[in-house]
């Protein structure tokens, strides 16, 4: 296997370890993957389930269910913007449970545990090759993305 094949491999399986820990971490407290994308978006400001449909590349159908579940759980709430009726915000919930608590990789020091067998040249050895292979992977994926246009 060459290097470029080696790159590739071990890329996939540090994503699906990442996955897979996030997915274990929301089963721990009963939150879906699509449920946290939705926090997520509405963390720091309301957000239009139109909006939220087209940051998480869901249909509006789909984020509009999760948005139900996470209401009947009384995480978030749903309001009609004053000004405008036919809008609908949606945001975190004045009484939610305290979602850092309950979800601990929404935590600051969940990385630190996370990465506690890494020393500190170590840990920003490993943040530059990640930010130059996602400059690369970037740039491929607007090639990509040009070529799709120009119908090559």
């Amino acid at each position: 296997m060459d290097t470029y094949q080696q790159l590739w491999l071990e890329l996939g399986l540090t994503v699906k370890l990442h996955v897979d820990i996030i997915t274990e971490e929301l089963a721990r407290c009963g939150i879906t993957k699509p449920q946290i994308l939705v926090i997520e978006q509405i963390k720091q400001a309301p957000k239009t389930i139109g909006e939220i449909s087209k940051r998480i590349d869901l249909s509006y159908s789909t984020v509009s269910g999760i948005v139900d579940r996470l209401e009947r759980d009384r995480i978030v709430v749903r309001k009609r913007d004053e000004k405008d009726r036919r809008i609908v915000w949606v945001s975190l919930a004045d009484g939610a449970p305290d979602l850092e608590k309950k979800i601990r990789f929404l935590r600051q020091e969940f990385a630190r545990e996370l990465f506690d067998g890494m020393n500190e040249e170590e840990i920003q050895q490993t943040t530059r090759a990640l930010l130059l292979l996602r400059s690369c992977l970037e740039r491929k994926q607007e090639a990509l993305g040009r070529e799709r246009g120009s119908g090559e």
